[in-house]
């Protein structure tokens, strides 16, 4: 297999799990502007969550991100691409961090480099 045919995977892989993180942050400052809701109430007021503007956009984020993921596992073995998605943990806490104002803890620090370096092993030796 060629070095072209597996950056555009990678690409799409990356750009996919960017948007998933992308619709998680957009689902949480949505949230923020909505206020908070119980597990009961949510189906009741679910209408209105899905209009929140940041909502909406969330949802249009996993969407093209879902899409995008097909043209991903119908390339790669799912044992490979899947934990890639891991990779969406570190992106959120960045978000979280940057634009929301969150505190990056050595937890969530140390979790990161772990995710990483799980990543480079599989980079490395996880493609059959």
């Amino acid at each position: 297999m060629s070095l072209i045919s597996e950056v555009r995977p990678l690409a799409v892989a990356l750009f996919s799990i960017l948007l998933g993180a992308t619709g998680q942050f957009l689902f949480r400052l949505g949230m923020v502007e909505y206020g908070r809701v119980s597990v009961t109430g949510i189906w009741r007021q679910l209408g209105s969550i899905i209009l929140t503007p940041a909502i909406f956009l969330g949802f249009a984020c996993f969407g093209v991100s879902s899409v995008l993921w097909l043209v991903v596992i119908s390339r790669w073995e799912l044992s490979y691409a899947y934990p890639l998605v891991s990779l969406g943990y570190v992106i959120a806490i960045l978000y979280g961090t940057f634009f929301l104002h969150e505190v990056l803890t050595l937890p969530k620090i140390l979790g990161c480099l772990l995710i990483l370096a799980g990543m480079s092993v599989l980079g490395l030796w996880g493609q059959t």
